[in-house]
């Protein structure tokens, strides 16, 4: 393709979860959660006779465009036009990665398959729930790795989401500073973590199995979100010795009681935190999400949103010349 752009429209995605950090049955991890339609990642990127990135701050933008410009041989201009908030916990650098490999193999007319470029990238070797949101959206539960083998995690379930019903986040500022420091010790912290006790791990997998999957097809969102919630929390227990407890922090933990106490389904912590969400019928969500902005701004500030599940995954255009 010697002229023209890529524009590419990717979803966030939220974490409820990990199933198995036991690993006794030869696969670690098994992640869930949601993709949300916002906030939202949206990119333009053509051929240019040099690479280059505007409209966003951050780094690793142009290291993914400076692999994949070496790996399909093409020099690309990314602007970046919205972004998802890095590193709270809604899952903003996978589709920048996927985004731009597969803009740089479209602007290069070679055939690709999604799972390299994710491999190529070092992303969705751990937790597939990124991929699998830029894949197709929905709720989303992945098969776990294979210790030693560089994969992507199999999808066992998408499940849509009706329109009736939407995610309330809230990224409180309190704690940002800390959630950061301690992502950047992400790798560290794993390694030294404890083996999950086996009964913990089967505990979760019942949940999964015979909780939320069978209610969550069914379209019963209010049992599947009480198991959601009753996984996130039993979760916390095992995180606790890098928490403040259950939740990262008192914050998290406020707002998580905030939402029950309003009748959302669930509310979950995503990933290390602060980001916290809750799944509530749709006619309840924009004053939920009114309140927990009053909320966020008495306990120092943050950002809140209120989305539906998105269910198509991300959007590639070919467009004409930037």
């Amino acid at each position: 393709m010697r002229n023209g752009c890529v524009e590419v429209s990717a979803p966030s995605h939220v974490h409820t979860g990990n199933i198995d950090i036991n690993g006794g049955l030869g696969r670690l991890y098994g992640t869930l959660g949601f993709t949300l339609e916002e906030p939202r990642l949206k990119m333009k990127i053509c051929r240019d006779k040099d690479n280059s990135v505007a409209g966003t701050s951050r780094g690793d933008v142009l290291g993914y465009v400076e692999l994949f410009s070496k790996l399909y041989n093409v020099k690309m201009r990314v602007i970046v036009e919205e972004e998802i908030p890095p590193h709270v916990g809604l899952g903003s650098t996978t589709p920048i990665a996927l985004g731009v490999g597969v803009a740089a193999a479209i602007l290069s007319g070679r055939r690709y398959r999604l799972e390299e470029i994710a491999l190529a990238a070092g992303r969705s070797q751990v937790s597939g729930l990124g991929y699998h949101a830029f894949m197709g959206g929905g709720f989303i539960v992945d098969g776990g790795f294979k210790p030693g083998v560089k994969m992507v995690p199999p999808l066992l379930a998408r499940i849509p989401v009706p329109s009736k019903y939407r995610i309330v986040y809230a990224v409180p500022n309190a704690r940002l500073d800390e959630i950061l420091a301690l992502k950047e010790r992400e790798e560290e912290i794993l390694e030294s973590m404890p083996v999950m006790d086996e009964e913990m791990a089967a505990r979760n997998s019942r949940i999964v199995l015979m909780g939320i999957l069978p209610a969550a097809l069914e379209g019963d969102w209010a049992t599947a979100g009480r198991w959601l919630y009753e996984f996130n929390r039993g979760l916390g227990e095992y995180w606790a010795s890098r928490q403040e407890g259950v939740y990262c922090c008192r914050e998290v933990e406020e707002v998580v009681d905030f939402l029950m106490e309003r009748g959302a389904y669930c509310a979950c912590q995503s990933s290390w935190g602060p980001t916290v969400y809750g799944l509530l019928p749709s006619q309840h969500a924009d004053n939920v999400y009114r309140e927990l902005g009053e909320l966020l701004e008495r306990m120092g500030g943050g950002i809140s949103g209120v989305s539906r599940v998105d269910n198509t995954g991300a959007v590639i255009r070919v467009v004409g010349d930037g």
